[in-house]
């Protein structure tokens, strides 16, 4: 387990202690043909696991969720695997599963549905370790988002909405690695897989009434890419930089030391935060350092990482010149004038209030300063190049909207116990 001293291993011991306290379990939804109602399997030897997954295979489609502990290493620990189809709730012990092939490779398979939900994390090991990405992947939370609900919701409040049914306590941060787990602990990890058919079923047939199916499998397309699950240089960047808006030369700097910091991490087994923090690969991009003296008496800096690696990291600031700077968004000017800025929260908040008469949710299909700069294009008859809203489904999603924008068609609110929009042409 992590270090007993980090806020996030007091957070873990924390639950963990409250998953083993007395308290009351949820009884399970009963009377739903999809639901499955009997405790869950504990799986801890090869021969059930080989016959499990032959079950998933024949079923066709099943519902997968790991636990993990990702806080101490730079690849998160698996702990406990949950699968279920419409019979029965599992639970495999990959502490004792060593060979976990043989469902990576139904997970892997175009033939075998696998349901999730906001699972990237959960699916990361499968195309690391199995060596090919998953392939039918249908995730509950991103549907959710197609048919209306906000983006993005919790699995609990998806099963509150849909089954009406409370599932009860939570235990994410629990100490999963510790054996054995309590009673509270497997009916929580049950859980998180046990409804998701039924779940599934409601939102599939939600997608083809509101004829986006094609919109969701095009989002779920991006759990069948390799390129999902490995290091994102410019993603991490721009969570370093959050809102800020460093000078080409600070860009480069941080590219430089994010990519190396990398490589220190997957060397030492170590999250990336533990080896340098983030504020720390800023002030460096503001201020570069000469010496390995000055890196170490950086404040917030590691001292360790400092002696171990700072010859390195010196020369990454050095090298940093000679990349290739990231375009990472600024404002525009005109979005600090008074009018424009009262504009832009009006055309944002009409923007949501239409999503939600179109059953579609705001947040899944654009962000704040990416709705901006394409609202002003088009206010302004610019050309916006590589705008996710002028492309694929989000550009289909948003066409009467935009028509709106130019003046090509109208939008009419009405409200009958939900807010409902409607488009014509004028």
């Amino acid at each position: 387990m992590g270090k007993s001293g980090s806020h996030r291993q007091k957070h873990r011991q924390q639950s963990h202690n409250q998953s083993h306290a007395e308290g009351t379990i949820t009884p399970v939804l009963q009377g739903h043909p999809l639901v499955p109602t009997a405790e869950a399997d504990w799986i801890d030897t090869q021969s059930d696991f080989m016959q499990l997954c032959e079950e998933l295979e024949a079923s066709g489609i099943f519902a997968y969720d790991t636990e993990f502990i990702g806080e101490d290493s730079y690849f998160p620990h698996t702990c406990l695997i949950q699968v279920a189809t419409t019979k029965r709730v599992a639970l495999v012990d990959p502490f004792v599963i060593k060979d976990l092939s043989r469902l990576h490779a139904l997970i892997a398979s175009p033939d075998v549905t696998t349901l999730l939900h906001s699972g990237s994390q959960d699916l990361e090991p499968v195309a690391r370790i199995f060596g090919s990405p998953p392939a039918a992947i249908f995730d509950t939370q991103l549907a959710a988002g197609f048919v209306g609900y906000p983006w993005p919701i919790s699995l609990t409040k998806l099963i509150e909405s849909i089954l009406h049914h409370d599932v009860g306590g939570h235990f994410t941060f629990s100490q999963w690695d510790a054996r054995p787990l309590s009673n509270r602990q497997r009916f929580y990890a049950a859980d998180d897989v046990r409804y998701l058919i039924a779940i599934h079923e409601v939102l599939e047939k939600r997608l083809e009434k509101l004829n986006r199916t094609a919109w969701a499998e095009k989002e779920f397309s991006k759990f069948t890419l390799m390129e999902t699950y490995g290091f994102n240089l410019f993603n991490t960047v721009k969570r370093i930089c959050k809102n800020k808006a460093p000078r080409k030369k600070e860009i480069q700097r941080i590219q430089a030391l994010a990519t190396i910091r990398e490589t220190f991490a997957i060397q030492l087994d170590l999250p990336t935060r533990a080896v340098i923090p983030n504020e720390c690969l800023l002030g460096l991009a503001k201020k570069p350092v000469e010496t390995i003296e000055q890196l170490a008496s950086m404040r917030g800096f590691p001292r360790n990482m400092a002696n171990r690696f700072g010859e390195q990291i010196l020369q990454a600031i050095l090298d940093a010149p000679s990349l290739e700077p990231f375009e990472m968004r600024k404002p525009q000017p005109i979005e600090k004038e008074a009018e424009t800025r009262q504009e832009l929260d009006g055309i944002w908040s009409l923007f949501g209030a239409w999503c939600v008469g179109k059953k579609l949710s705001a947040g899944l299909v654009t962000n704040r300063p990416t709705f901006t700069d394409w609202f002003l294009a088009l206010r302004d008859g610019k050309l916006l190049g590589g705008s996710p809203l002028q492309e694929g489904w989000r550009g289909e999603s948003v066409k009467e909207f935009e028509n709106m924008i130019l003046g090509d068609g109208k939008i009419s609110f009405s409200y009958n116990k939900a807010l409902q929009t409607e488009n014509f042409q004028p």
